[in-house]
């Protein structure tokens, strides 16, 4: 099943109860506990846990029946540790004036509308030390959240591997993944960095059926796609060109999807490769100027630790593979798309 991660998620003991604040509340008759407003505050040194759900359709439930909406690995908060297969439900939501919403989640416990809240979860970081004060709360019912309102990427991207396909997440230094011309090659880095999905870092989806893709692909908008249509040689004189995904949105088959925060995962070998992505032909991360933008200060120090020359040939790394197409040549192809 497709794994979530849910970045925003708060312990209990993280929140402030001192003047008037108080913890979130628990369920009851599926909504908040008591009446708001509900003024609700992290401690200073609060700081978020990440948890993964594994899940079979992209929606979080407030009632799940069954077994289909469970953590993938086990998480400590508060000082239980709940096992990879506890169940996990969200049971109401919170809003301040400004929109700001915040979740009750339960793990490890059927529904049954009125469960004990484990954790505090929302859709962008809460910063530690301001109030919040949530003037209205609401059931989720049967109006479920999609998991995209948390994080917006789901990691599940399959990789060709030989002999099949690999969840990109599940991808460590030294495993085989298939190459275009290459044959099998060496994964030598893997990382993965959680962004808001605004701006010039909102991803860019391709959808099933297009350019190879069995399934929506999601990919960062500078990621490069490699296309070899009846129309690339026509119109940029190579038969196969890397074009960036931002310059092919068109606004049907490939879109703009800017919604929450989105984790995007870097894969790198020892040479700038072509792999398949869900069946669709891109890049490997390339560290060029543009890409180290995406990194955070210990993942350079990693890279630079195993490819000490980029150090000093100004990141940009190894050759590209093929030829890159300009803005303008994207955006033409991008119409026969």
């Amino acid at each position: 099943m497709p794994l979530y991660t849910l970045q925003w998620v708060y312990q209990l003991d993280d929140f402030d109860t001192t003047g008037g604040n108080i913890t979130p509340p628990n369920e009851s008759g599926a909504r908040a506990q008591g009446n708001p407003p509900f003024n609700i505050q992290l401690n200073a040194a609060a700081q978020p846990l990440q948890i993964v759900i594994d899940d079979d359709d992209p929606d979080f439930n407030e009632a799940p029946t069954d077994t289909n909406q469970v953590l993938a690995n086990p998480v400590t908060i508060d000082g239980v540790t709940y096992p990879a297969g506890a169940r996990v439900t969200i049971n109401y939501v919170l809003t301040d004036d400004n929109g700001f919403e915040g979740f009750s989640i339960t793990i490890g416990a059927n529904n049954t509308g009125n469960n004990t809240t484990t954790a505090f979860i929302s859709n962008q970081p809460l910063v530690p030390g301001q109030q919040y004060v949530f003037t209205s709360e609401g059931n989720i019912g049967r109006n479920p959240r999609p998991y995209s309102e948390f994080v917006c990427f789901t990691s599940g991207t399959r990789i060709r591997v030989p002999g099949g396909t690999c969840p990109i997440e599940d991808l460590k230094p030294g495993d085989l993944v298939t190459t275009m011309g290459h044959g099998p090659q060496p994964v030598r880095w893997i990382g993965k960095r959680t962004v808001p999905a605004i701006g010039n870092r909102a991803p860019v989806t391709i959808f099933a059926g297009t350019l190879g893709t069995r399934r929506d692909l999601t990919v960062s908008p500078n990621h490069r796609i490699l296309l070899q249509t009846p129309e690339t040689a026509l119109m940029t004189g190579e038969d196969r060109i890397l074009v960036a995904a931002k310059h092919l949105v068109n606004g049907d088959t490939i879109q703009n999807t800017p919604t929450g925060f989105v984790t995007y995962v870097h894969v790198m070998f020892d040479a700038h490769q072509i792999i398949w992505a869900n069946g669709c032909p891109t890049e490997s991360f390339y560290v060029g100027t543009q890409a180290r933008g995406t990194l955070d200060t210990e993942q350079i120090a990693e890279i630079i630790a195993l490819f000490p020359e980029l150090a000093t040939e100004g990141f940009e790394g190894t050759d590209m593979v093929f030829p890159v197409a300009n803005s303008h040549e994207g955006r033409l192809l991008a119409a026969y798309l």
